[in-house]
């Protein structure tokens, strides 16, 4: 049966609940990698208001049906029918048994979805609508089972044999062949379904609960690379405890497993004790991950675990619900690792995150809520909107009620709906019960899409300040004010912190108030406040705004010095070289000299005197916006004169702070920590920081540091650091660093991922005939999924060489991603993401994307997936 061809749009408003359930299911696999048979026994139960004209429907797609009986009496095929992957069947009563037998396979599965088959293992992923791919069933998150599973398979092919739940039975059969079943005692939707089978290493550990159980922990992996799940092992084990001593939730299972597996859609999946990873974000040591690939390894492992109750234990109603779960653990995993860590550094790159995904997101042409009314592939909705402007909304709910009302709204939500799929409604009744106040209006930030703009001005009348907000992008649109909360303090002219009355404030604390914005235009009044004081708005980023204040460069320098909050003092400073930038900009455009403001060199140097300041918060002070994000600030990108303006900029901070980027690299080489603590990591952040300075002068003595960094790391983070320098400039190291690499990695497959993405992210010159060659490079897979993100995910990035005026980077994205989309569509929906500026672009680069687009939409066979993200990408202009 093949997938349907139509481009069909599923409402929100069309929901029913469904006539049937399916309290319980068996379902026993005889595996082999080209032909496996699958039996799945269904107690179906008619829901008790179902109308005696419904019959039962179950989705199958690409899965060969062989046998179908009710009651273990064979149908034969006048009682029931099959069209367009629906079996359709009229109930013979309200409770019946239904067996169905179907043929899958594993090897052919290209798409990564259901069961397939991935380097010698085979696995599932069955999220978001993988389950209809290896039986008919009724596939949605609401139909919750109980699983008992029945694994067969070749002995020494296949060693382990792993399901959900707790291993009950094993033994060997006939053939070399031998069998697990497995248990899960709590009821779950088939997208948390899961089965692995393979030979694998494996590490093991335990964690005794508060409650005093004993909880089995397994790590699955490739032989060999044993060593490397040691940091995935201790990031479970820490996010266990936090889970249990902030939330007070347990893990509810004797055994937790993690498989890591090589080719994979998504980073991880949180199947019900039995978590499917890619293995990018498991495997790591020293030698072959960044420290970057070490905190997302505790970030995601934690992220997947605390899906156990956000998400597991609590389900979704449907899928338009699906940042109830996601956005929801996204905020989980924030604040863990915030605790794990420097928790105003880990906020900033939160908010980076958002600024530079979500925000632009918001603006282009697959904006929408991050509860959405519609969708033709709900695999186009796991965004950044969905995830981490969800995790926003949920911080700014904490942030109206204060950690302990919070607190009491979660546990309020897992008594009321453990065990249940539920809605965003459900979440935030279960908040207002904690709360005490409604929250209606609150409630407009999950069915609206764009980010807010809000203007805040401070006046200063009678020994008073007086903050006047306006709600400038709903009186523009003519939209009903949203309701937020916004953080505010103040500083006196000598940089002191000033205590802050007022009298509206929800709560204050640590010399901050926290004010609940609800009307489009609001004042409010803060006592005892000296004229000439500095106000410090959306403090820890209160709410996912755009905040327009008109302060002078001279205010921003004087926050980025003495803000006590960490996300506005580096704030104050992006927002210093973004202005800088875009006057750049514009001077380019008249033909005028550049030169780099006095304020902006004056913060660096006082931001380098100042020895008090962590070092990974001082590379990011240091850090430039992205070209990107300084082209989100225009209505048409000017693609040449960002990149021509932002790299003077890095040029000529790097020549004028040329020495004390020199004595502090050096100094960080040869005294900065080892290991990968908290520590460790920001001395790294910052000694690189100060070589990508050094560099950009090019310089011939930067180009040797580099290489001399490259040739003597004794880790990956500064080994690749030093590679991405000397990839992204002409000098006499490039191409022999490059070939180090290659000849050192080639047989690591994580590990040459990062040698596609920092050429792929290179200003070279022809970077898109260099691509090119990429692609036909033996080591790239496109069946692999990080292969193509590495290399096109990386490009599409690379917003001067994509946007090439000759449009020969659309030329070569339009032809992979209509060759993706025969392997797999879900990757190659995400790589025409990368068209989502067509409507912000010159007219010359909309024709030329345009034809790109047009390209694709024309192709055969175009796969949902695709058509949703290419014609919207053509339809917003």
């Amino acid at each position: 049966m093949q997938e349907k061809s139509s481009q069909h749009e599923t409402h929100l408003r069309d929901w029913k609940r469904s006539p049937f359930v399916i309290p319980d299911i068996h379902l026993k696999f005889e595996l082999d990698e080209k032909e496996t048979l699958v039996t799945s026994r269904m107690q179906v139960k008619a829901a008790p208001d179902r109308k005696p004209e419904e019959v039962l429907t179950l989705i199958g797609e690409e899965i060969e049906l062989i046998s179908l009986s009710i009651n273990d009496k064979q149908l034969d095929k006048s009682a029931f029918s099959e069209k367009d992957g629906e079996l359709t069947i009229a109930p013979p009563s309200s409770e019946f048994t239904l067996e169905i037998k179907t043929k899958v396979c594993p090897e052919k599965n290209l798409k990564l979805s259901g069961l397939y088959k991935s380097g010698n293992i085979l696995c599932t992923q069955n999220e978001a609508e993988g389950f209809r791919r290896i039986t008919y069933f009724i596939d949605r998150p609401d139909i919750m089972s109980r699983y008992n599973v029945e694994i067969s398979a070749d002995k020494a092919k296949y060693p382990y044999l792993l399901s959900n739940g707790n291993l009950i039975e094993s033994g060997n059969l006939e053939g070399g062949r031998h069998y697990t079943k497995w248990q899960d005692p709590f009821p779950k939707p088939c997208y948390l379904f899961a089965l692995v089978a393979g030979d694998f290493g494996l590490i093991e550990d335990h964690y005794i609960t508060h409650s005093g159980r004993k909880i089995d922990l397994k790590i699955y992996c490739d032989r060999g690379n044993e060593s490397k799940c040691l940091h995935a092992m201790s990031s479970l084990k820490r996010a266990m405890k936090w889970d249990e001593e902030v939330f007070g939730l347990e893990y509810d299972l004797d055994l937790f497993m993690i498989v890591a597996v090589l080719s994979f859609n998504f980073g991880a999946m949180e199947n019900k004790g039995l978590n499917i990873f890619n293995a990018n974000a498991i495997l790591v040591d020293e030698k072959t991950a960044t420290d970057e690939n070490f905190m997302r390894v505790e970030r995601v492992v934690a992220h997947e675990y605390f899906h156990n109750w956000t998400g597991n234990r609590v389900t979704l109603r449907d899928w338009f619900q699906l940042t109830l779960k996601e956005g929801l653990t996204v905020f989980r995993d924030q604040d863990f690792t915030q605790d794990m860590h420097n928790k105003g550094v880990q906020r900033i790159e939160d908010v980076q995150y958002v600024r530079r995904y979500q925000f632009p997101e918001d603006s282009g042409p697959t904006s929408h809520p991050i509860k959405p009314t519609s969708y033709i592939k709900i695999d186009n909705f796991y965004t950044t909107t969905i995830y981490y402007k969800g995790a926003e909304v949920i911080r700014m709910i904490k942030t109206l009620l204060g950690d302990a009302l919070f607190r009491k709204g979660m546990d309020t939500y897992f008594e009321l709906y453990d065990g249940k799929a539920v809605t965003t409604e459900d979440f935030l009744h279960a908040m207002e019960l904690a709360y005490g106040q409604s929250l209606k209006q609150f409630s407009r930030w999950y069915a609206r899409s764009g980010t807010p703009v809000v203007k805040a001005q401070v006046t200063f009348e009678d020994g008073a300040a007086i903050l006047e907000v306006e709600q400038k992008s709903c009186e523009e649109k003519g939209l009903e004010p949203l309701c937020f909360p916004l953080a505010v303090g103040f500083i006196d002219k000598e940089g002191k912190p000033l205590s802050v009355i007022c009298e509206s404030a929800s709560r204050v604390s640590d010399k901050t108030a926290v004010l609940k914005v609800s009307k489009a235009k609001e004042k409010f009044v803060f006592k005892n406040i000296p004229v000439g004081a500095h106000a410090s708005v959306n403090r820890h980023f209160s709410a996912p705004i755009i905040l327009e204040r008109e302060l002078r460069k001279e205010e921003r320098l004087f926050l980025m010095q003495h803000d006590i909050d960490s996300f506005n003092r580096w704030d104050a400073a992006y927002e210093l070289y973004a202005g800088c930038l875009l006057e750049m900009v514009e001077d380019l455009k008249k033909n005028k000299p550049l030169i780099v403001d006095k304020h902006l060199l004056e913060g660096i140097q006082k931001a380098l005197d100042d020895h008090q300041l962590d070092p990974a918060f001082l590379a990011l002070m240091l850090s430039l916006p992205g070209e990107g994000e300084i082209g989100e600030r225009q209505r048409v990108i000017d693609i040449e004169e960002i990149h021509a303006a932002r790299e003077f900029l890095k040029r000529e901070i790097g020549e004028v702070f040329y020495t004390r980027f020199k004595e502090k690299w050096q100094e960080l080489t040869e005294s900065g920590s080892s290991g990968t603590d908290t520590k460790a990591i920001g001395q790294r952040k910052l000694k690189n920081i100060c070589l990508a300075y050094m560099v950009a002068t090019q310089r011939e003595e930067a180009f040797e540091i580099a290489h001399r960094q490259f040739k003597e790391a004794k880790n990956m983070t500064d080994q690749l650091s030093a590679l991405d320098l000397l990839t992204n400039y002409a000098n006499p190291f490039r191409e022999e660093a490059l070939a180090a690499f290659y000849r050192e990695w080639k047989k690591e497959p994580l590990v040459i991922t990062k040698w596609f993405a920092v050429q792929a992210g290179s200003q070279i010159a022809s970077l898109q005939e260099k691509v090119g060659e990429l692609l036909k490079d033996p080591v790239y897979d496109e069946k692999v999924p990080n292969n193509v993100r590495a290399l096109l995910g990386t490009f599409l990035q690379n917003q001067y060489h994509f946007h090439d005026a000759s449009g020969k980077g659309y030329q070569l994205i339009s032809r992979e991603i209509i060759r993706l989309d025969q392997i797999n569509p879900h990757v190659a929906a995400s790589i025409a993401l990368g068209f989502k500026k067509y409507a912000r672009v010159d007219d010359k680069r909309q024709a030329l994307m345009r034809g790109s687009l047009e390209a694709i939409l024309k192709a055969p066979n175009l796969s949902p997936n695709v058509f949703e993200i290419a014609s919207k990408c053509l339809s917003n202009k």
